[in-house]
């Protein structure tokens, strides 16, 4: 990895207007070269199989395919690319900060960065996906947004540390977000895993079954009759006819705790529906 991860290590060759490009056939490696051009475009249209390591890339770069090429401790500070296409393509640690892409094919499961971006540099993580969302929406590339996405959801998180360290938030609104983003993550992977958040709704529901049978077990009537203690599928079918607002069916509270528990339950439930809702809607009608 780049001792500074702006700016490449040790005395890499220019390339200025005029200079000719680098051969990239099948199998070549580009290393240690630093562009001092505004504009490029590689000597073939389509590139293959070739290793980029250490290379600072232009400001723009268009109408190009990258095809099987591996980018590593790459450079692209600022650069805007133009119609490019980059399939099984891999970037390993390399710098993307305010890098532009319209109407650009890139996976972003393609770009992998060491935990040290997140300390020195989360904001080239923000950067990136930010920007790859931008051009994912506007190319109707679902698949790649949702990932695009989630991972920039992450990056804003790894920011947290750093702005706490500057002093733009404070200790409470730091830690505030940062359990919120993990919160939202584990629940439903940040809106976009809608099965995963079924399946926490129906072991919290449990979780609420079991407290009721253990707390108001005995201030339930059922069946029109007071039972020493219900069974726990009675109490099961109480707590889920509560929490999904379907009504009592055959088994009430009947004291004034149970009565209490059951309202505050019920509201507490509605939210948590609204919430499953935003998240059916996020997933499949975006």
């Amino acid at each position: 990895m780049l001792t500074n991860l702006f700016r490449l290590d040790g005395t890499p060759t220019l390339i200025g207007p005029g200079d000719p490009s680098p051969p990239m056939s099948p199998g070549d490696v580009v290393a240690n070269i630093v562009f001092k051009i505004d504009e490029w475009a590689p000597p073939t249209k389509a590139v293959r199989e070739v290793t980029f390591t250490g290379v600072a890339f232009p400001k723009s770069i268009g109408q190009a395919t990258f095809t099987d090429c591996s980018f590593e401790d790459c450079l692209f500070l600022g650069t805007r690319f133009i119609e490019v296409e980059f399939h099984g393509c891999s970037f390993t640690n390399s710098n993307f900060w305010k890098s532009r892409f319209e109407r650009v094919y890139l996976d972003p499961d393609s770009i992998l960065m060491e935990a040290r971006f997140k300390v020195e540099a989360s904001n080239a993580g923000i950067s990136v996906y930010q920007a790859l969302l931008s051009n994912f929406a506007e190319e109707r590339q679902d698949e790649f947004y949702i990932k695009a996405d989630i991972s920039f959801r992450r990056w804003k998180r790894y920011q947290i540390w750093p702005d706490l360290r500057r002093k733009r938030l404070t200790r409470t609104k730091a830690w505030t977000r940062w359990l919120g983003s993990v919160v939202y993550e584990i629940l439903a992977g940040f809106g976009y895993r809608p099965f995963r958040f079924f399946l926490w709704t129906i072991a919290l529901f449990l979780l609420v079954s079991w407290i009721n049978y253990k707390i108001i077990g005995q201030g339930l009537i059922v069946n029109g009759s007071i039972l020493p203690l219900p069974s726990f599928t009675d109490t099961m079918f109480y707590t889920f006819s509560v929490l999904t607002v379907l009504g009592f069916s055959s088994v009430l509270p009947i004291d004034g705790f149970s009565k209490i528990l059951t309202v505050f339950e019920a509201l507490a439930a509605i939210g948590w529906l609204g919430i499953f809702t935003s998240v059916l809607v996020k997933r499949f009608l975006r």
